[in-house]
């Protein structure tokens, strides 16, 4: 499935051309990341699916949807968890553990989307899910590409993801993944960029 067909699939007849330095994200995360991954950042950039699914992206002002902040956020719960209760079990293991869960999408229900950081090489990752309530986790054989695939085809076999609503496939809602005043979240110093004034890829 290639990244051309899902943003056809998701509305997109033109990558938005979002450049990242890939090198800056990656040392900022701290591993090397999926290529699939990097060809969505490129062809989709900043925004949503469905003013539900949100994939994280590098570089962006808005830190809830920028990868590093989104990965930090996450540790940062964990450490706090340790402390109030030091015999605590996080619900997932985090990068940078061995094997640890990566986060690099989420949805405004509270449920998070994840890379499982097994071996070495990211193209072999897979997908997990954590719903934002309840404590069953659920697994995806592919990767983030793929993911989304499903997710627009409403077909995601994943109990805490809710069937989709409106109108299959589901499409992306561009974003300039501008941290707005008063906002959730805080700014960012910006580094990804549109190689032209951002647009929906018509």
């Amino acid at each position: 499935m290639s990244i051309e067909q899902l943003a056809r699939d998701a509305g997109l007849t033109a990558p938005r051309c979002y450049r990242v330095d890939w090198d800056r994200a990656e040392a900022a995360v701290g591993t090397r990341l999926p290529t699939d991954y990097k060809e969505y950042v490129y062809w989709f950039g900043p925004g949503d699916f469905d003013d539900y699914l949100i994939v994280c992206v590098p570089g962006v002002e808005n830190s809830n949807t920028e990868l590093a902040a989104r990965l930090a956020h996450e540790q940062h719960g964990v450490r706090v968890l340790v402390q109030l209760a030091p015999k605590a079990t996080p619900r997932v293991p985090l990068f940078p553990v061995p094997g640890g869960w990566l986060p690099w999408g989420f949805t405004t229900g509270g449920d998070g989307l994840y890379w499982v950081t097994s071996g070495d090489d990211p193209d072999c990752w897979t997908v997990a899910g954590r719903p934002g309530r309840g404590s069953d986790l659920a697994f995806f054989d592919g990767g983030c590409t793929a993911f989304l695939h499903t997710f627009i085809w409403d077909t995601v076999e994943m109990p805490f993801i809710p069937e989709a609503e409106g109108d299959v496939p589901v499409l992306f809602q561009p974003d300039t993944g501008e941290w707005l005043e008063g906002g959730a979240g805080t700014r960012l110093e910006a580094y990804g960029r549109f190689e032209e004034a951002p647009g929906v890829g018509s």
